[in-house]
């Protein structure tokens, strides 16, 4: 597959980006090796990527299936000459390498259990405000259902596109349960370039949460209005998933809670 052209300089086309030199430096150099990985290790297939607004605010969502799936995600909107902040949990950023790296590529740490999800938010929120692309993925954990499909998504989402007016693009992603599995499985990742498994991404239309709504902001909109725009994002993601995987989904893809976390054994 042919990549993307290099991003121009201070990515013209996302004017928001304000990271300092050193830190785009960074960036472009993890972007190059996440390709080059990829690459090596995977087939991929983009279609639709003209959906993706060229500039301006844009939350990115996506359906949840293993640990690379954010790194398929930032290669794909890079295709569109577009960079992605993802949105992590803070705990991550602690890690000594793995949030090192998170910080480099501009990843945007989340208080998951903060007591104030305004505050929460607030580092999305600024980005946006800034012009940017974010990503972020609804339903908070990789889905734990049996069949793949979406877990019901949360209402960060719902919050982030009210307050800013952003437009949000799902984006459905199918093949990264194969390249690496839910847990990091070592051996798929290391048979992946003899494999070379193929990963499919497809983009959907933007939905305009405020239109749909009929909501200015988060603090105007009810409980019940915010769980209605969940649902509309998770239903959006699970129809572009649908066609990758050829098959219709069930009652319960992007509705239904994730299955608790099993406990390891000792």
């Amino acid at each position: 597959m042919t990549e993307a052209p290099a991003l121009p300089t201070g990515d013209q086309r996302s004017p928001g980006w304000t990271a300092p030199s050193r830190a785009e430096t960074r960036y472009r150099a993890l972007l190059r090796v996440v390709r080059g990985l990829l690459h090596l290790c995977t087939r991929r297939r983009t279609t639709a990527a003209e959906l993706l607004p060229a500039t301006g605010p844009v939350i990115v969502v996506g359906n949840h299936l293993s640990v690379a799936d954010a790194f398929v995600l930032a290669t794909a909107v890079a295709r569109c000459r577009r960079r992605i902040r993802m949105l992590g949990t803070a705990g991550l950023f602690r890690a000594p390498v793995v949030g090192g790296l998170l910080r480099a590529a501009g990843f945007i740490p989340v208080h998951r259990w903060s007591p104030d999800p305004a505050s929460a938010l607030a580092p999305a929120r600024a980005a946006l405000a800034a012009g940017q692309c974010i990503g972020l993925y609804p339903e908070g954990a990789i889905t734990r259902h049996p069949d793949l499909w979406p877990a019901r998504g949360k209402t960060g989402v719902v919050r982030l596109a009210l307050d800013t007016g952003a437009p949000v693009v799902p984006i459905a992603q199918w093949g990264t349960q194969r390249f690496v599995g839910p847990e990091g499985t070592r051996w798929r990742a290391l048979l992946s370039p003899l494999l070379r498994p193929r990963i499919d991404v497809r983009f959907g239309a933007p939905i305009d949460l405020r239109a749909l709504l009929g909501a200015g902001s988060a603090a105007e909109a009810t409980p019940a209005q915010l769980r209605e725009g969940a649902d509309a994002v998770m239903a959006a993601l699970v129809a572009e998933l649908a066609v990758l995987r050829g098959e219709a989904p069930p009652p319960h893809a992007g509705r239904a809670p994730n299955p608790p976390k099993p406990r390891r054994r000792r």
